[in-house]
């Protein structure tokens, strides 16, 4: 059964305003983790850790560019997490992590289905 076009609408905007608010919260607790315990010190770390630091900053810098650009957003969250856990599992051979870092590729892939569907 087809969608009516406000129905299709309201979908577009939920997908959006759900990646949105991953975002944001993603970003106030990384915020709140920078605020509480300072940023770490670059020079002493090894260059696995650099590269998890660099893939890191960059799903970060997906959560804030997805608000206005949604598939460069998409792109550097997903590009970010993905390398992230290969750098990971490559310096420690374990790539478990807390699971609130699955809250990133759910943002990112969030932006890339809104991305698709609005396309023209």
């Amino acid at each position: 059964m087809p969608l009516s076009d406000f129905a299709k609408i309201s979908l577009l905007y939920l997908i959006r305003s759900i990646a949105r608010t991953i975002s944001a919260m993603l970003l106030i607790l990384v915020v709140m983790m920078i605020i509480g315990e300072g940023l770490p010190n670059f020079r002493i770390f090894s260059r696995g850790e650099t590269v998890s630091s660099v893939m890191f900053i960059a799903m970060i810098a997906g959560l804030i560019l997805g608000w206005w650009r949604e598939l460069l957003g998409a792109i550097l969250i997903l590009g970010g997490f993905f390398s992230f856990m290969a750098s990971e599992y490559i310096a420690s051979g374990d790539a478990g992590m807390g699971l609130i870092f699955m809250l990133f590729p759910l943002a990112g892939a969030l932006y890339l289905i809104y991305w698709w569907l609005t396309r023209q």
